[in-house]
């Protein structure tokens, strides 16, 4: 645990020294998605029986604060893990230290929930101060580090195991544009064809997006929420055991 926390606390200070590079991506581009498309698209949509009864705002920006989560594991788990095995070889530096390859990947990992949940707090505030709120609400947040566990894992074990840095672009390409349009967040499930809604099924934001709404506004989900937990639990369970294992082939390789 304590060398886990040591590889923590590397990436934090690295963030701390860049954290200004990073404001607009993770704080600002999410607030002109609230205002542009809730409010803005949401001005010709209004109440609908199929947003569960509350306006277009209400409904896209829990969906929105959930996939705030996926933006961000897209972005750290990426090409600064990457980086980090071939460019600046910081994982070779940590391995001729005690700490052991479990360590260091889950001291990385770790790093990027925690900058899930910093960017979804953020984001629930200015939720609140646009009046989308509920007593509940907090519980949004849990959801959407729920996606970020779900998701880190894996996206971390791709980036791992390519050999090419132009490879990772296939992440955002086929993996965080499609996911993020067609697992709830923009229309419900309900707008898509029958035979296409299992699919998002798979998707753990959608199982988030379904979990922020329920907190923040009521709505009910379409599965009992603890279904959703614990497909969110398992699927970054599995994940976190995958990276794993491509971290230590790699760095014994």
């Amino acid at each position: 645990m304590i060398g886990t926390l040591h590889a923590l606390e590397y990436w934090w200070m690295n963030y701390r020294r860049v954290w200004y590079g990073s404001v607009f991506s993770s704080f600002v581009m999410p607030v002109l998605f609230l205002v542009s498309i809730g409010y803005g698209v949401g001005s010709y949509v209004g109440s609908t029986e199929s947003l569960g009864g509350v306006d277009y705002a209400a409904f896209v920006a829990p969906g929105l604060l959930a996939s705030t989560a996926l933006q961000m594991v897209g972005g750290e788990m990426t090409w600064p893990v990457f980086a980090a095995l071939r460019w600046g070889q910081q994982y070779k530096a940590m391995q001729t230290s005690p700490l052991t390859p479990r360590q260091i990947l889950s001291g990385h990992l770790l790093y990027g929930l925690i900058r899930v949940a910093v960017t979804a707090i953020v984001f629930a505030v200015v939720m609140a101060a646009f009046g989308i709120f509920s007593a509940t609400a907090p519980l949004s947040v849990v959801a959407t580090i729920g996606v970020g566990y779900a998701f880190i894992g894996w996206v971390y074990a791709f980036s791992v195991s390519v050999k090419s840095e132009t490879t990772l672009s296939i992440i955002h390409r086929f993996g965080i544009v499609p996911v993020s349009l067609f697992s709830g967040v923009f229309f419900p499930l309900s707008q898509l064809p029958a035979y296409l809604q299992p699919l998002a099924w798979i998707s753990p934001l959608w199982h988030g997006a379904e979990l922020s709404r329920w907190a923040v506004s009521g709505t009910p989900t379409p599965w009992p929420w603890y279904l959703h937990i614990a497909y969110l639990l398992v699927l970054g369970t599995v994940g976190w055991w995958l990276a794993g294992a491509q971290l230590r082939r790699r760095m014994t390789s």
